[in-house]
């Protein structure tokens, strides 16, 4: 099976207090969206990589020196949300695509392994989403913080990317979600929304989503870990 992947490149590093594009914020003297692409290049065809309007130019001149050119394929504009830069990415996929990993450039400790646990459960199941179980006893509350329930965290997962899914079943959940008007936060929950089913797979408590400043903090003692390993 021909398998592809998206990455998405953008991030406005507000949270951070960063004042740019927390994906080409240094890890260890790495850019974070070098280190979110790199594992791919060895398990996938090509790499799409859609960036924040205006910064094409500087992730193009980043693959160069950092020798990813020739893994991605093309780089592209993203839209006003996510799932609208997941739509253009899936739009500059080429014709032979069989199979896609969406990613977040922001997750930039993501390792082959994971990766390899996506697309195999991907070629068993139809759909491989990492993820992690929760380990928080998690309450649902109404919008003035009063508690309705407490659910069952055995049954809770937090989900992370890569999200692995065939792409003409990813397509046609972008479509339908299109025309019912549905914005999801992932793209598991518009196969969800459109009727299809999801696999979760083994994600990584190490795959952090690179959000605020302790984050920076936390991926730079963790690769500091794997490096020392």
């Amino acid at each position: 099976m021909k398998t592809y992947a998206i990455v998405l490149g953008g991030g406005s590093g507000a949270r951070m207090g960063a004042g740019m594009n927390k994906v080409l914020l240094p890890l260890r003297g790495v850019p974070a969206i070098v280190r979110a692409i790199a594992p791919f290049t060895g398990l996938c065809a090509g790499i799409v990589l859609v960036a924040r309007e205006g910064e094409g130019d500087t992730m193009r001149q980043m693959l160069t020196r950092y020798g990813l050119s020739g893994a991605v394929l093309a780089v592209v504009p993203g839209g006003a949300d996510r799932q609208a830069s997941v739509a253009a990415g899936l739009n500059a996929l080429p014709a032979d695509a069989e199979s896609v990993l969406v990613h977040d450039g922001a997750r930039a400790l993501v390792t082959v392994e994971i990766i390899r646990r996506a697309i195999e459960s991907m070629e068993k199941y139809g759909s491989g989403v990492a993820s992690v179980p929760v380990t928080d006893t998690v309450k649902r509350a109404d919008r003035q913080g009063n508690v309705q329930e407490t659910l069952d965290r055995d049954t809770l997962f937090a989900m992370q990317t890569p999200q692995a899914f065939r792409v003409t079943e990813l397509k046609r959940a972008h479509a339908e979600a299109e025309r019912d008007g549905f914005r999801g936060t992932d793209d598991a929950a518009l196969l969800e929304h459109a009727g299809l089913p999801v696999r979760l797979c083994e994600g990584s408590r190490e795959n952090i989503k690179l959000t605020t400043a302790i984050d920076l903090s936390l991926a730079e003692a963790i690769l500091s870990a794997r490096e020392e390993a």
